[in-house]
């Protein structure tokens, strides 16, 4: 090998190992990891939630998930546990069910609509977001007088929307986002 070619392969070799260290060390290198490893310890405190007093999920998703101190309440609608039959076929039977179905599996995770400590769990839960969907938007005022007696002190943030469809025909479906404070 002529001197010229070992001085460009060392010069070459220098210049990979600058740029190795150089990523390894760069913030942005450093976030990632860190980011991959925040997810990585969210997924592994990822906690299913499930209970027969609320009704089994009609697709591939579980009632509710507890990832780390946040508690998500997939969309429920007012079927009667066990059945796939309405409470009833008014709005406000609906959404009284709908409320029973939520509070079963609030209770499934340890806490219940009130902003206090969970005397079995420990447990301070705040439920912090909601978003209802209704078939029709004329049922808001109905629904609204329902969902605020589960709600009678500093209620979460909300959207509600009004919508083409819901599963089952269903006249209303509330969904739920819940910080855990242990």
């Amino acid at each position: 090998m002529s001197l010229i070619s070992r001085h460009l392969s060392s010069a070459v070799s220098r210049q990979h190992s600058f740029l190795k260290s150089s990523v390894n060390n760069c913030p942005t290198t450093v976030n990632t990891r860190s980011r991959a490893r925040a997810i990585s310890s969210i997924i592994a405190m990822k906690q299913v939630i499930s209970t027969e007093k609320a009704p089994a999920a009609l697709g591939p998703y579980s009632q509710a998930i507890r990832a780390g101190n946040t508690l998500y309440v997939s969309g429920q609608i007012g079927l009667v546990p066990g059945t796939k039959d309405f409470a009833s076929a008014d709005v406000e039977g609906q959404t009284e069910q709908v409320m029973k179905n939520m509070g079963a599996i609030l209770e499934a995770a340890g806490a219940s609509y009130a902003n206090v400590v969970n005397q079995m769990s420990g447990l301070l839960v705040h439920v912090v977001k909601t978003t209802i969907l209704l078939a029709d938007i004329h049922d808001f005022p109905k629904v609204n007088a329902i969902y605020g007696k589960y709600f009678p002190e500093q209620p979460p943030a909300r959207a509600t929307f009004a919508v083409k469809d819901l599963p089952m025909a269903a006249r209303v479906e509330i969904e739920a986002t819940a910080v855990i404070i242990p």
